[in-house]
């Protein structure tokens, strides 16, 4: 008799620590989801800031698009080239950033078709039904593809000047980032509609610079210095890509015509293609 009413004290008072611990832990992951979202949206407002320019156009924040609801598919690559920093997960990663920055726009009822979280358990063979916006809306997706991507390094470019038997050198190192992404619309329960690609295309330039001083004797030279060029900007070139097309697709969804005119018309930057050097070998200091 006694052990039973010692462990019915302990089973009363064991069940209510497992229930904290499962509550902790929810609250824990609640928290990195949203310290994620807010860090996405500090990112995306910087990346708005750098490159958005309505100088051609102006935004009508009135349009009523609360009929529709939109459905961003992961993005897919549509070349034979693969980055190296492309992956399944960063497919559905990318399309993560498109939903938030669709959110600055207001009145659109925006989805994803599916997330990471999702497409994991789907794995595990756990199914969730899942209800994607309203019956009574129509339903555009939007299909989002990396056309092309290109990082290179340029040739550095150096200017001495010589003082005696002292020289001192600087040189400059330039990195090239190109991504080419395009977006296609399709509205499966409506054959009559159509709306044009939208596409984007980013270059992003960064140089860095470094100086050396040396020594140039009778018998040979001393000092130096180390010259790198800038990191691989990914994210960055992701996150403006992904601006600008948010940008093209709420103009063409709210059928802004200066707007698609702009995106239409726009003249774009391209990778720096160079010239072979005569003495055949490229300088590779960078």
């Amino acid at each position: 008799m006694l052990l039973k009413i010692i462990f019915s004290l302990f089973s009363v008072s064991f069940i209510p620590i497992l229930q904290l611990d499962l509550i902790s832990s929810e609250l824990n992951i609640e928290n990195q989801n949203n310290s994620k979202i807010l860090e996405i949206k500090k990112d995306l407002k910087k990346s708005r800031d750098r490159i958005i320019s309505t100088e051609n156009y102006s935004l009508d924040e009135n349009s009523v698009l609360s009929n529709i609801d939109l459905i961003i598919r992961p993005y897919a690559l549509s070349s034979d080239q693969i980055p190296e920093w492309w992956s399944e997960k960063q497919a559905y990663d990318m399309s993560f950033v498109l939903f938030n920055a669709l959110g600055y726009y207001s009145g659109l009822n925006v989805f994803l078709e599916k997330t990471w979280e999702e497409k994991i358990l789907e794995g595990e063979n756990i199914s969730k039904e899942i209800s994607l916006g309203s019956s009574n809306n129509k339903k555009i997706i939007i299909s989002p593809y990396v056309d092309d991507f290109k990082f290179q390094v340029l040739t550095p470019k150096t200017r001495g000047i010589g003082i005696g038997i002292v020289a001192f050198n600087r040189k400059t190192c330039t990195n090239e980032t190109f991504l080419s992404t395009k977006y296609k619309f399709d509205s499966p329960l409506d054959l009559s509609f159509y709306m044009e690609d939208i596409t984007s295309k980013q270059l992003l330039v960064k140089q860095k610079s470094g100086s050396s001083l040396n020594a140039n004797l009778l018998i040979g030279g001393i000092g130096g210095g180390k010259f790198k060029a800038p990191e691989k900007p990914i994210k960055e070139i992701i996150y403006n890509s992904i601006v600008d097309s948010a940008e093209g697709l709420y103009c063409s969804l709210t059928n802004n015509k200066k707007c698609i005119k702009y995106y239409q018309e726009r003249e774009y930057k391209f990778p720096t293609v160079e010239k072979k050097s005569k003495k055949g070998k490229k300088d590779k200091s960078c």
